[in-house]
């Protein structure tokens, strides 16, 4: 079959259109959060036990503190005269004494001409810190745990924790809520009381002593953010219920004889869904920062849990020497925060009607 020279010409420009076509539909979503959840969050979260190398929760003492693998041999150098408190007395080691200090480096021992030339407060002693493995593409932490295995195992744990609890919330605050804004009266009187008693309860409190009381447990983190959140949706659902029931095809349900439950259910929740949508989005971020806090304070995920909060405290006392400990997690939960954040904005402005352009 024959084909024509304007078919061939036609073909490039088709072919163009096409990549050009898919490129502005691409535009339109917000693809450096999205991509920065998947990689951090998202596929770690999913598939850990196949991409972590190591098991998160056993360590090697041999290999603790071992730096990231891009790393290379350290050294330094430490005071070997020093000063010394005997007695209630300060005494001086004298230079002489201070040749027992002197290490070896490289099968090289510092010489006499350094030995006779030291003074008090001399850098002597040499110590030599080996350099990063590839075993340990992020390094490993002080009980000789992968870093990077741990990040990704506490992913998951950020993932499970965040969507519970923003579920979890979620369905007892738009309830309560579409309930006590739709009967209003005493009901709507007391949830509203309920909002403002879990609006003013210190949560960190709270908390600290559910932890004392039953020790740290990733349920009192779940009942925490639940106590702390449900009563945002719940005033939420209800201002957008007041809204609602006053329009004209609530009424109309209403005069065709539609029950309370079919209302709600059926004209009501639907109208407020992509309000929530944006709510629960915006605050993911939130609670995996309040999660991760908690942990931190070692209220939240017990250990020998992979939790980014708990990697985090446990590496504060050695970000002056083994800085990777506290580091790479710091930054997963700023890249997840952070995106979630700049997601949540995107919904909110496709989602909301009065943002959206004509």
């Amino acid at each position: 079959m024959a084909v024509s020279a304007s078919q061939v010409a036609r073909a490039p420009v088709s072919a163009s259109s096409s990549i050009l076509r898919g490129y502005r539909v691409l535009r339109r979503f917000p693809l450096v959060p999205i991509i920065v959840l998947l990689v951090v969050l998202i596929i770690p979260a999913i598939f850990a036990d196949v991409i972590a190398p190591h098991d998160p929760r056993r360590g090697d003492l041999s290999d603790r503190l071992v730096p990231p693998a891009w790393q290379g041999e350290t050294i330094q150098l430490k005071m070997v005269v020093e000063t010394i408190n005997r007695d209630n007395r300060t005494n001086e080691i004298l230079v002489a004494d201070a040749d027992r200090k002197i290490k070896i480096l490289e099968g090289t021992i510092i010489g006499d001409e350094a030995r006779q030339s030291s003074q008090v407060g001399d850098q002597l002693s040499i110590l030599r810190r080996p350099g990063g493995s590839s075993k340990y593409l992020l390094g490993t932490d002080k009980s000789g745990s992968d870093v990077f295995s741990r990040i990704i195992h506490g992913a998951r744990i950020a993932l499970l924790v965040s969507l519970l609890a923003i579920v979890l919330s979620g369905v007892v605050g738009v309830t309560l809520g579409m309930l006590a804004g739709y009967f209003g009266g005493l009901f709507d009187a007391l949830v509203m009381r309920m909002v403002d008693v879990s609006l003013s309860i210190s949560i960190v409190l709270v908390a600290l002593v559910l932890a004392a009381v039953r020790g740290p447990a990733t349920e009192n983190v779940l009942a925490v953010v639940a106590l702390l959140l449900w009563s945002r949706f719940a005033r939420l659902a209800r201002g957008e219920t007041l809204a609602l029931k006053n329009l004209d095809f609530v009424a109309r349900a209403r005069v065709a004889g539609a029950s309370h439950t079919r209302i709600i259910i059926k004209h009501i929740f639907p109208n407020l869904v992509n309000t929530m949508i944006v709510l629960a989005t915006l605050n993911i971020g939130f609670v995996i920062v309040l999660e991760a806090g908690l942990s931190f304070l070692g209220a939240g995920v017990p250990r020998p849990n992979p939790a980014w909060g708990l990697m985090v405290a446990d590496g504060r006392e050695l970000i002056t020497e083994s800085w990777w400990v506290a580091f790479f997690p710091g930054v997963a939960i700023l890249l997840t925060v952070l995106s979630f954040n700049l997601l949540g904005d995107w919904v909110r402005d496709k989602l909301d009607p009065k943002q959206r352009q004509i």
